[in-house]
């Protein structure tokens, strides 16, 4: 078990969690692309608006997986909806 000590003063190093940062780095296009089609409140509609922003990912990063696109998706979705808090 290793223990870490601190300074006072001084924030421990943070340290990268995320595992797939191909998708990271694609999430700030992403989310200006969807930001104008779902709107304030992403879940309204019936899950239109979240078919549509299927489609239009995939159309701007055809290189990427369906569950990769779903990903990001709700990524951005997470974070229209946790804006609005």
């Amino acid at each position: 078990m290793t223990t870490e000590t601190h300074q006072p003063g001084v924030s421990p190093a943070r340290v990268e969690r995320r595992r797939n940062l191909r998708l990271r780095s694609r999430f700030d296009e992403a989310r200006r692309l969807l930001e104008p089609l779902l709107g304030t409140d992403p879940m309204d509609q019936g899950g239109t608006r979240l078919y549509r922003a299927m489609n239009r990912l995939q159309q701007a990063f055809p290189e990427l997986k369906p569950v990769e696109l779903e990903a990001l998706v709700a990524s951005v979705v997470r974070a229209i909806v946790n804006r609005e808090r």
